[in-house]
């Protein structure tokens, strides 16, 4: 039809004629699987890093014969051009949306090791490929992480509230799939709402509250924050093993390894790289395979450097990734 047409030919010219190299489908589970697919399958032949994804949330719409097949996440294996938002993910580490002050895993929500290895592996119950799963725990719409963290754990520290932010940055960004955060998630960003609470919805909100505070970076938390979300990324470009791109090779690659903090979790990657998130206030001992490892992430630190070498034992700090990799 032509709502379709029009769809299609004006993703077309914007690629071509704006050179627009990534587009964000706002509930694309009110498209239909074919408007999707025949988008993807005009741009991608002329632009084929162009990138497609999608807030592909089943809305339980009621289509009209003839029966039409609905762009949610339930139906990704159908676009192969396309990738949805993890709310399970989201959920998991940091409580869901629609309850502001339920607890997530990083804020001392009981551990459920199941969920977490779906979430790891970047297949959650609606996906059977990472290529497909967007990881995230901050965008434009709902609370900042930063202001979520403060809701959900009043009674922390900011001190801890830090190492809860940063702890959910790490796995987010070191787990199979696609990583996606939140533009000033990095520095802590904040939507005070003026009153006694944070902004969910801030698009009718000053400047004041929408802003980028640029000059935090002047203050060592900040720039130090900043300094972490820069050295994870770098981690994860380094290492091939956080990209995978079949079930196959994340089934095979990724494997878990038992802990005794019922508030931790811990990953042995394609056998040289070491995960250990630990949500919980105490540190704790975790046995390492055999051989010598680098320290490379750990409390405020990440990046490719080794930080220390290891070998037999590894302490996990509190509230944050402990992250290693063979000698």
């Amino acid at each position: 039809n032509m709502v379709h047409k029009y769809i299609v030919d004006s993703v077309n010219y914007w690629a071509d004629e704006y050179h627009i190299d990534g587009f964000r489908f706002d509930l694309s589970g009110l498209l239909d699987i074919a408007t999707m697919n025949e988008i993807t399958e005009a741009v991608h032949p002329t632009h084929p890093n162009v990138i497609f994804y999608c807030e592909g949330w089943n809305m339980q719409t009621k289509v009209t014969k003839p029966i039409v097949e609905l762009a949610n996440q339930y139906n990704s294996e159908k676009m192969p051009g396309c990738s949805f938002f993890s709310d399970t993910i989201r959920d998991f580490l940091i409580g869901t949306a629609f309850d502001a002050e339920e607890k997530g895993f990083i804020a001392g929500k009981e551990l459920h090791g199941s969920l977490l290895g779906k979430c790891f592996r970047g297949m959650p119950d609606w996906c059977k490929n990472p290529s497909k799963c967007v990881n995230y725990v901050s965008c434009h719409d709902n609370h900042t992480l930063f202001d979520r963290i403060a809701m959900t754990a009043p009674e922390a520290s900011r001190e801890d509230r830090i190492r809860m932010n940063n702890l959910a940055a790490a796995f987010s960004i070191l787990s199979q799939g696609t990583p996606f955060f939140q533009a000033g998630e990095e520095m802590l960003r904040t939507k005070p709402d003026g009153k006694v609470g944070f902004d969910d919805n801030s698009y009718r909100a000053a400047d004041g509250v929408n802003a980028l505070k640029w000059d935090t970076l002047t203050e060592e938390e900040y720039h130090c924050n900043v300094e972490y979300y820069k050295g994870l990324l770098a981690f994860r470009k380094a290492h091939p093993a956080l990209r995978l791109q079949s079930r196959e090779e994340v089934l095979a690659a990724v494997k878990p390894i038992a802990v005794s903090n019922p508030q931790a979790a811990a990953y042995l990657i394609d056998g040289n790289i070491f995960v250990i998130f630990n949500a919980s206030v105490e540190a704790f001992t975790v046995s390492l395979p055999e051989g010598n490892w680098h320290l490379n992430i750990c409390e405020t630190r990440a990046g490719n450097e080794s930080l220390a070498q290891v070998s037999r034992n590894a302490l996990a700090a509190p509230l944050c990734a402990t992250v290693l990799t063979r000698c």
